[in-house]
C-alpha cells in the first residue's frame, strides 16, 4: 500500500467519523429535545421546583419561628402560675397556722373559764 492510498484510506476515514459523529449527534439532540422530557421542559420544572422548595423552607422557618415564640410565652405562663400557686400556697399556709393559733387560744380561755366556774 502506497503513500497515497493510505493518505485516501485515512482521510476516507475521517470523513466517514465526521458523517457518523454529526449524524448520531444530530438523532441525540432530536431524542432529548422532543417528547415530554425536553431540555428546557426539564429545565423549567427543576426551576418550579427550587422556588417551590424555597418557599417550603420559608414557611418551616416562620413556623418554627411560631412556635418557638409560643413555647417561650406558655413557659412564661407557667412560670407566673406556679409562682402565684406557691405564693397562694404559703398564704393559706400562713392563715391555718393563725386559725390553728386562734383555735388554742379559744380553747385554752375556754378550759380556763371551765375551772373558774367549776
Amino acid at each position: 500500500m502506497g503513500q497515497t492510498e493510505l493518505t485516501l484510506v485515512i482521510g476516507s476515514a475521517l470523513v466517514v467519523a465526521v458523517v457518523v459523529g454529526w449524524t448520531l449527534r444530530w438523532i441525540f439532540a432530536k431524542m432529548n429535545t422532543s417528547g415530554p422530557m425536553a431540555s428546557s421542559e426539564v429545565t423549567g420544572r427543576m426551576r418550579e421546583a427550587e422556588a417551590a422548595q424555597e418557599t417550603a423552607e420559608a414557611q418551616l422557618a416562620e413556623v418554627t419561628e411560631n412556635a418557638r415564640r409560643m413555647e417561650n410565652q406558655l413557659n412564661a405562663e407557667l412560670e407566673a402560675a406556679m409562682s402565684g400557686l406557691g405564693n397562694a400556697r404559703r398564704e393559706a399556709e400562713a392563715w391555718r397556722e393563725e386559725a390553728e393559733a386562734w383555735r388554742n387560744e379559744t380553747e385554752e380561755v375556754r378550759h380556763d373559764q371551765e375551772e373558774q366556774q367549776d
